[in-house]
């Protein structure tokens, strides 16, 4: 289902260009604009301009550019749908009928592996709730777990003699399928239940789906206190953040994630009143999960558990979100518990608190270097220093500032010193950013000074662009003449141009990046009649010399720029071989 070009329009129209950029970078007014570290290179000094008053963004380093769904989509490496969608839900507008049409196609075989997974959630929900479930009910309620709660999770309970077997067969599930979804396994020629006398957690994925189980098992001395799932072809662990469907919205409107590790710790921080929680279920933060994170929000809360393993997993995993340019923080746990077992010994406050207090960056990468290396020695000392100022150097003037004097008060060094060791570390990474001439694409630089001036009147405006349709109606350059097709079809239908809407309409990367370029552009003159006749009268001279005159005409009855491509190509060829021969 496509998205209709109105409601795109509607959601650019009601999102701010600045305001959903500085989510996910800092920004700072320069003018009329803002400037910002680009995302989209390495970079270190700003050469990423946003300009609020044509809602577009544009770095004259990499070229990247666009409006507010070009970023969003490149910088979460997200669908262009997917990218409407996600402004359209955090601009308050009801896109829930094109969250379906995002989601993606299920084969045959793939389905029934889906099927059997979701009849089994229902089944073990219905056995935690009947008489014999007593037992883990009870178990559930020890931890302090209400029935809505356990509802909302659609936790269940299965016993021993091949129970979920024997349902599904019931249901006339075939055992191929079974074995796929890994709710099988054969074992001496026999069929065995993967999971028996256990509570089940069914995890989802990004759509709803139940794709895989944890489950607990509720026999207290048990040496396995959990088993998960295997992988299978729908559940690829790397792939997967435990309660991601029912996190993202709530996450995208506190604009905040947080990520625990595993499911007790996502249904403690619900039941805290913090819906925004996911777990990564004991695996290593991937680029895949980092791209869900990223979906939902920019601005990441980690909140492992305390002991050593939880600390270097916060450490890793901060570093890797971090490089892909997220805003972490650490939840502030002094407890050494695990959010399941603070919530269940000092109450809902303490999860609160430790989200109220949490930790910068580098506020816990200071406390993590001294960890690791403590601060009984100059050697100690100058590598802690070393530690904190490898992540430091790319960070503002304000940070630097601030934690250079955090670090020379904690450490005893000089912080003159501190400050020019920094700037030393800086300046190995720093790398010259290009002048904006050379950042133009070639399309772009092939249109001549006069065409890309009656570009900028036509698309302020629409008296120009007539008065270029009837006096003109063609440009020499193929890029330049394209993007003046396009525009005058818009005006069929518009009174005004507002180019953040033009970028987002299917009109060819080329043409959107050769727009972008005319936008970013600080040399070309408002419109002005006087001025946008005399370069009309300028052009047509010059197409009276090079023989192409007669090309308005056809130009015009076309009004198309795909079945004038031909024509218009041999008019450039005709251009060149002209200019060769001297004509």
């Amino acid at each position: 289902m496509r998205i209709p070009e109105g409601v795109i329009n509607d959601i650019r129209a009601k999102s701010d260009i600045v305001d959903v950029i500085s989510t996910y970078l800092t920004l700072s007014k320069k003018g009329k604009s803002y400037v910002g570290i680009c995302p989209f290179h390495e970079d270190h000094d700003p050469s990423m301009t946003v300009a609020p008053d044509k809602q577009i963004y544009k770095c004259f380093s990499c070229g990247a550019g666009g409006n507010i769904f070009t970023f969003v989509q490149n910088y979460e490496q997200i669908s262009f749908v997917e990218a409407v969608i996600k402004m359209g839900d955090l601009a308050n507008i009801d896109m829930s009928n094109y969250h379906v049409s995002s989601a993606p196609q299920i084969s045959e075989s793939k389905q029934g592996v889906y099927d059997a997974l979701d009849e089994t959630q229902k089944f073990t929900e219905y056995q935690l709730y009947s008489k014999e479930g007593k037992v883990g009910l009870d178990l559930m309620k020890e931890r302090e777990y209400s029935q809505e709660l356990l509802k909302n999770f659609g936790v269940g309970l299965v016993f021993k003699d091949n129970q979920i077997y024997n349902f599904l067969k019931a249901k006339s599930f075939e055992d191929k399928t079974l074995l796929e979804a890994d709710l099988i396994r054969l074992q001496e020629h026999e069929v065995k239940d993967v999971f028996y006398d256990r509570i089940m957690f069914p995890i989802h994925d990004a759509y709803g789906k139940v794709i895989a189980f944890s489950a607990r098992s509720i026999d207290k001395n048990s040496k396995v206190k959990y088993i998960n799932s295997a992988e299978t072809d729908v559940y690829i662990k790397s792939n997967v953040l435990y309660n991601f469907h029912r996190a993202k919205d709530e996450a995208r409107k506190k604009s905040m994630i947080i990520v625990s590790e595993g499911v007790t710790d996502s249904i403690a921080f619900t039941k805290a009143g913090f819906v925004n929680v996911v777990s990564l279920l004991g695996v290593a933060c991937s680029p895949s999960q980092i791209k869900l994170l990223k979906q939902a929000s920019n601005n990441v809360v980690l909140a492992f558990d305390a002991d050593r393993a939880g600390i270097d997993a916060t450490y890793q995993t901060g570093q890797k979100l971090r490089a892909a340019h997220c805003n972490v923080s650490v939840w502030y746990n002094d407890s050494g518990l695990d959010p399941d077992d603070l919530l269940r010994t000092k109450g809902k406050t303490a999860i609160e608190e430790g989200i109220e207090n949490r930790s910068n960056w580098f506020d816990f990468l200071i406390h993590y270097s001294l960890s690791i290396y403590g601060l009984e020695s100059f050697e100690h000392k100058k590598k802690v220093v070393e530690f904190v100022l490898n992540d430091l150097k790319n960070e503002s003037n304000l940070e630097k500032s601030y934690y250079l004097e955090k670090l020379a008060k904690l450490t005893g060094f000089d912080q003159s010193v501190l400050s020019a060791e920094l700037n030393l570390k800086s300046q190995k990474k720093v790398q010259p950013i290009k002048s904006q001439s050379l950042s133009l694409k070639v399309s772009f630089m092939d249109s001549s000074l006069s065409e890309l001036n009656i570009l900028n009147m036509i698309i302020e405006s629409r008296e120009a662009a007539y008065i270029y349709r009837d006096c003109l109606g063609f440009l020499p350059s193929a890029n330049a003449n394209k993007l003046a097709l396009i525009i005058l079809n818009h005006y069929r239908t518009h009174d005004v141009l507002n180019v953040a809407d033009l970028i987002s309409q299917d009109i060819g990367n080329e043409t959107r990046e050769f727009l972008i370029d005319l936008q970013s552009s600080t040399n070309l003159m408002p419109y002005s009649e006087k001025v946008l006749k005399e370069i009309i009268s300028l052009i047509e001279k010059q197409l009276t010399q090079f023989k192409l005159r007669d090309l308005r005409a056809q130009n015009m009855a076309l009004l198309s720029f795909e079945k004038s491509q031909k024509a218009l190509s041999e008019a450039i060829e005709t251009l060149r071989v002209d200019k060769k021969e001297g004509v």
